[in-house]
């Protein structure tokens, strides 16, 4: 069984975050500098007011499918966005698999990604298929009963194909001030990074927290209905 995700206003919203990731260095090169800026942009996530570059809730669905990994009902859980710059995209699985303390999330597809083939237009079962037998879970025998998917826009093949779920987009654009200040702590001991403010491109972020919405509910209601069919208890 699989649990697919759009990223892009689906699970995330990464507005605000897009300057920050697009830092190079940071991710290839400072590979202890992004350990901490995870860390650090997790427990804001995780606090009593959470940023919002999750959507919130999303990690309580991903610990309830941590749960049903471990019982061996969840094979995999994967990311396919139409993302072009995959880097957010691993970013946003970093967060999660850092949270959930194992690689649920092995698999992200971004828009260049191979596997979604030279004349890509959308996303197809065709393509999902593909990635499904060709990539890192190597399934030949994909039954499209056990595949459900998560997005915030309409992609009509999926939706003629599969357990299909579509959410309401997620708009939050998270306080530029306090990742910026989470940034720089965690570049603070490599003096020869400049840090440049880019708040003149960054519009309507808010300081204060975002609210859980409607799209949680569908997730975690179709979380609640396998367990149901499997007869299995999580944790609450």
């Amino acid at each position: 069984m699989y649990f697919v995700f759009n990223m892009d206003e689906t699970i995330a919203q990464l507005y605000t975050m897009y300057y920050f990731i697009k830092s190079r260095r940071l991710i290839k090169e400072l590979h202890k500098e992004y350990k901490k800026f995870v860390k650090k942009i997790l427990k804001e996530e995780t606090s009593d007011k959470p940023l919002g570059i999750l959507r919130p809730g999303i990690l309580n669905v991903m610990s309830k499918l941590y749960e049903l990994h471990k019982k061996g009902i969840v094979k995999g859980v994967i990311i396919y966005s139409n993302n072009v710059h995959l880097r957010s995209v691993e970013f946003i699985k970093d967060l999660i698999n850092k949270h959930v303390g194992i690689k649920l999330i092995k698999e992200c597809i971004h828009w260049y990604n191979p596997l979604r083939g030279r004349y890509k237009t959308n996303k197809t079962w065709k393509e999902l298929n593909n990635i499904l037998m060709n990539g890192i879970y190597k399934d030949k025998n994909v039954n499209k009963d056990n595949v459900y998917f998560f997005d915030d826009l309409c992609h009509t093949d999926l939706m003629e194909n599969i357990n299909y779920y579509r959410v309401p987009a997620y708009n939050f654009k998270a306080s530029f001030d306090r990742i910026s200040d989470i940034y720089k702590e965690a570049i603070s001991n490599v003096k020869e990074i400049k840090y440049n403010a880019c708040q003149n491109k960054i519009r309507g972020t808010s300081d204060n927290p975002p609210l859980q919405d409607k799209g949680i509910d569908i997730m975690m209601n179709v979380i609640d209905n396998l367990k149901k069919s499997k007869k299995i208890k999580l944790k609450d």
